[in-house]
């Protein structure tokens, strides 16, 4: 007879602690938001960003054990996520 506690256990191990790292995350954020760094706080807010996509990507959506397509499908997104927000970055400082 398999126990069903442990399973749900083991299949809960991994968002939860994903949930857990992104909270710290979250909290660390906000506490820099209150540290006056000048022009840091962008640095650090956007490493804590870039940690945080991350662990989403490794754990939440389970790139680690994902295929080769869909990691290529992933870098892809991320890739014109880039465009776009590099594309309209150069476009706001166009007009000033």
């Amino acid at each position: 007879m398999s126990n069903g506690g442990s399973d749900m256990r083991s299949l809960w191990r991994g968002p939860l602690l994903a949930w857990i790292v992104l909270m710290g995350l979250f909290a660390i954020s906000l506490g820099s938001a209150y540290i006056p760094l000048g022009h840091g706080n962008v640095a650090v807010n956007l490493l804590i960003a870039a940690v945080m996509l991350a662990v989403l990507a490794t754990f939440l959506m389970d790139l680690k054990n994902a295929k080769s397509l869909v990691r290529i499908v992933a870098m892809a997104g991320l890739f014109w996520i880039m465009m776009m927000f590099s594309l309209t970055f150069s476009d706001y400082l166009t007009r000033w």
